[in-house]
């Protein structure tokens, strides 16, 4: 691991705070390009870009002090104070940017299916970059292994998973399954926001199995960040079902299963009058 890239004199730069700006760097060049090609003024979306940062870096350093609240307890000026204590929880990062970008998308009349399409591409590709620091820096921790690939952390005792490596790989798989359904979409003429749907379907459940991986709490069977995943899945299965298609989709299933219900009441209706009749005819 390499917590320090370089050192200049007594500053010393970490490295996942290098590849944290080349993160942020990377997002909000591919959340301008995919917005620019849908005809989005500039000013409209140098502001989409302005205040989700700045809102994701507040809910992102709210959601780690909230799950590592016995760091900051007795503490409250090292919970605002990242330079001290630092840390940064991405799904709280995640909830509170996409909340903003939802509210001044109907603010400055910009269509949220642009929104979401262009954040499906520029999230998962700035996350791939900022798990390369979070490898080197060794601030996720794996749980112990003996795999071949299993990697020692400063400080921890034990090799441990690279989880990082796991979530670069599938953050990759993603995006190489969104420009396949990119083209899809483009062919089907899907409406605007399916593909930011599939991104966070493909995200949340991705992510809910590597959490697996990691050594952190369990509330009630499952990890902190697993309950979050749970509630963006179900939002945006909601979200698929109204706007995905997946009401078209479901109508002839349930169609067909009310349709196999019926019949199947229908039988049995029938087998118990049979019977009712038989014992009648045999009482008389």
């Amino acid at each position: 691991m390499l917590p320090i890239l370089f050192s200049i004199g007594g500053v010393h730069v970490a490295s996942f705070s290098v590849f944290l700006i080349f993160a942020w760097l990377v997002w909000s060049f591919v959340f301008w390009k995919m917005l620019r090609t849908q005809a989005v003024e500039e000013e409209r979306i140098f502001d989409l870009t302005f205040y989700a940062t700045l809102l994701a870096i507040v809910g992102g350093r709210a959601g780690y002090v909230l799950t590592h609240w016995d760091q900051f307890s007795g503490d409250w000026l090292a919970t605002v104070a990242l330079w001290v204590a630092p840390g940064l929880s991405l799904y709280g990062a995640l909830i509170a940017g996409l909340l903003v970008l939802v509210y001044l998308a109907r603010r400055y009349n910009v269509r949220l299916g642009h929104v979401l399409d262009g954040l499906a591409f520029a999230f998962p590709a700035a996350v791939a970059v900022g798990e390369i620091g979070a490898l080197l820096d060794g601030s996720t921790v794996g749980l112990p292994t003996r795999l071949p690939w299993a990697v020692s952390l400063v400080g921890i005792v034990g090799k441990r998973h690279p989880v990082p490596v796991y979530e670069l790989v599938f953050l990759v798989v993603i995006l190489v399954a969104l420009s396949f359904l990119a083209g899809r979409a483009e062919q089907k003429k899907w409406a605007y926001g399916v593909l930011g749907i599939w991104f966070f379907l493909l995200f949340s459940t991705a992510m809910f199995v590597l959490e697996f991986f990691k050594e952190s709490p369990v509330y009630w069977r499952l990890r902190a960040n697993q309950w979050v995943l749970v509630a963006i899945f179900a939002e945006t299965l909601g979200a698929f079902y109204v706007r995905g298609g997946g009401r078209e989709v479901m109508r002839p299933i349930i169609a067909r299963i009310r349709q196999r219900i019926r019949h199947g009441i229908g039988e049995l209706y029938g087998r118990i009058s049979k019977r009712r009749a038989g014992n009648h005819t045999t009482t008389s």
